[in-house]
């Protein structure tokens, strides 16, 4: 066995000052590591937080025009409900000899269609009118060669919300 050298007062001086150095560097990069981690942290907290915000608005407009399309599915569908009625009120008009009678009827009619129009709905003016599949069922055909593909009776009035059709135009087409 070498026998180990005792180190010189001048080499125990550069150990010491070495060991602090180290010593010191270690402390600071924990320092800088423990920034960094609580920097990404804090990012990552961040980005967590811009993008939970950004789902939250979107949820918002969603719903929003979710309770707007709910609401406008909900009228039409208590229009469409009313349309039989209507129809009713127009045959009970059609089949009254009565002036009085045929009058006050249409007054009747008259109070609905103006409901009806509140809520932006409007009868489908279909005859003479060009046939359109968009808006016009055809049940019948009849030789008129005057109006061939013209709209020549109306056997049921059909109705528009806007621009939904609510009810096609029942209606005798000419051939």
């Amino acid at each position: 066995m070498a026998k180990e050298k005792k180190p010189t007062k001048k080499e125990e001086e550069e150990n010491a000052t070495s060991f602090e150095y180290q010593e010191k560097s270690e402390k600071k990069e924990k320092k800088e590591t423990k920034k960094s981690e609580s920097d990404e942290k804090y990012d990552t907290l961040f980005n967590q937080f811009v993008r939970l915000q950004a789902d939250f608005d979107n949820y918002k407009k969603r719903n929003a025009s979710l309770g707007t399309s709910m609401y406008n599915d909900g009228v039409n569908d208590t229009i469409v409900a009313i349309l039989p009625t209507i129809d009713s009120i127009d045959m009970a008009i059609a089949a009254q000899k009565d002036e009085d009678n045929k009058k006050g009827i249409e007054l009747v009619k008259k109070a609905f269609m103006e409901i009806l129009k509140k809520f932006n709905v409007e009868e489908i003016n279909a005859l003479g009118e060009e046939f359109n599949p968009q808006i016009h069922e055809a049940v019948m055909s009849k030789d008129d060669p005057d109006n061939e593909g013209k709209v020549i009776q109306v056997l049921r009035a059909g109705y528009k919300r806007g621009d939904k059709i609510l009810r096609h135009t029942m209606c005798v087409v000419g051939k």
